[in-house]
C-alpha cells in the first residue's frame, strides 16, 4: 500500500509557479476556504474525489503524482488518467480503518477499566453496612432463588409466578418471572414445596394452571418433585426457606453472597419474608433467630401427612451479639 503523500505534493505544487506560495488564490481557484487546503496540506483531511480532480486540473499533473508524489508532470492538455482515484479510496479507506482500530482499542481498554472499578465498587458496597441491610429487591430475590437446592415456600398467593389474564376475546395464565426459576431448578433436579394459605382465594385453581404450565417445560418426573400443601393454619406474612449451594454462589455470584453470607446457617439454609405491604417491592432476611421461629413454624403448617417428604434447616443456636427484634 502506497503512502498518500498528498500535503507535499501540494507543498510543492503550490510553492512552484504560477501561484508561487500564494495559498489564499489556490483556494479561490479551487472554490474551497484557506482553512480546507491548509488541512489538506497538515494531512488533517482529505479531499473529496470531486477536489482531486479539480487539483488535478489546476496543476496540471496526473492523480498519481498530487496523491503519492510519483508520474512526471503532465502538461497542461494531458490526458487525466482515474485509475489512481481506487487507489487513493483504497489508501483512505485502509488509513481510517487503523485509525478506527486504535480508537476502537483505546475505549476498550477503558471499559476494562471501568468495569474492573465497578465490580471493585460493588464489593465494597456489598460489605458496607447500611439502612437496608438485609433487604432484596425483587431482582435480588430471583438470583438468590437460582441457587436453592431445596426451596420451601410459604405463600398467601402464587402471583410471583402466574398471573390470570381475563379479557373479551382470550382468557388464561402466563408465567410470571419467579416461575422461570422455578423451572431451572427442577430440571437441575432441585425441589420445592408450597405451602398456601387455607385463606388464599381460588387456591385450587392456582395450583393447577401452575402445573400446567410447568407441563409445558418439564417432563413428569420433574415436576413430581414439586409439592403442594394447604397450610395447618392461617398465616399472615409469606416467607421462604432455601437450601443453598452455596460453592456455585460464591463462585458465579460473588457480591451477591458476600451480602447475604452472614444470614445464611451453618447448613447452608436462608430465610427471609415477604413484605406485608405493597409499598415496599422486596424482602427481608431473617438472622439465625426469626430462621429458627420460621422453621418451627413451616413444621407446624405442614400438614403431618405431607411432612415425610420435608427437608428443614436444623435449629441453630443464636450468637450471642445477635439481636432478637430485627
Amino acid at each position: 500500500m502506497r503512502e498518500i503523500k498528498l500535503g507535499e505534493t501540494l507543498k510543492r505544487l503550490i510553492e512552484a509557479a504560477p501561484y508561487h506560495g500564494n495559498r489564499r488564490r489556490v483556494s479561490h481557484d479551487l472554490g474551497i476556504t484557506t482553512a480546507a487546503l491548509s488541512q489538506y496540506l497538515r494531512g488533517q483531511n482529505n479531499p473529496s474525489v470531486d477536489k482531486l480532480v479539480a487539483m488535478s486540473d489546476l496543476f496540471g499533473v496526473s492523480l498519481d503524482f498530487l496523491m503519492f508524489g510519483e508520474d512526471s508532470i503532465a502538461g497542461a492538455g494531458g490526458t487525466l488518467d482515474y485509475g489512481p482515484i481506487a487507489r487513493y479510496m483504497e489508501a483512505s479507506l485502509a488509513s481510517t480503518r487503523a485509525e478506527a482500530a486504535v480508537q476502537s482499542a483505546f475505549v476498550a481498554k477503558i471499559g476494562a477499566i471501568l468495569a474492573d472499578g465497578i465490580d471493585e465498587a460493588a464489593r465494597k458496597a456489598a460489605k458496607r453496612p447500611s439502612t437496608f441491610a438485609g433487604m432484596l429487591d425483587h431482582y435480588q430475590t430471583l438470583e438468590l432463588e437460582r441457587f436453592s437446592t431445596v426451596s420451601i415456600v410459604a405463600a398467601m398467593d402464587l402471583q410471583e409466578d402466574l398471573k390470570v389474564i381475563e379479557g373479551d376475546i382470550e382468557e388464561g395464565v402466563a408465567p410470571q418471572r419467579f416461575l422461570d426459576v422455578v423451572v431451572e431448578n427442577l430440571e437441575k433436579g432441585r425441589r420445592y414445596h408450597f405451602v398456601l394459605s387455607p385463606d388464599m382465594q381460588d387456591r385450587e385453581f392456582y395450583v393447577r394452571q401452575f402445573i400446567n404450565l410447568l407441563s409445558d417445560r418439564l417432563p413428569r418426573a420433574d415436576i413430581a418433585r414439586c409439592k403442594f400443601s394447604v397450610a395447618a393454619e392461617t398465616f399472615y406474612v409469606g416467607f421462604c426457606l432455601f437450601r443453598l449451594d452455596i460453592g456455585g454462589m460464591r463462585k458465579q455470584s460473588p457480591v451477591l453472597f458476600q451480602y447475604v453470607q452472614d444470614y445464611i446457617g451453618r447448613d447452608g439454609w436462608i430465610g427471609f419474608t415477604e413484605s406485608p405491604t405493597s409499598d415496599y417491592v422486596g424482602v427481608s432476611l431473617m438472622n439465625t433467630h426469626h430462621r429458627n421461629l420460621a422453621t418451627r413454624t413451616i413444621t407446624r403448617l405442614i400438614p403431618e401427612k405431607d411432612s415425610g417428604h420435608v427437608t428443614l434447616p436444623t435449629i441453630e443456636e443464636r450468637p450471642v451479639n445477635e439481636r432478637s427484634d430485627l
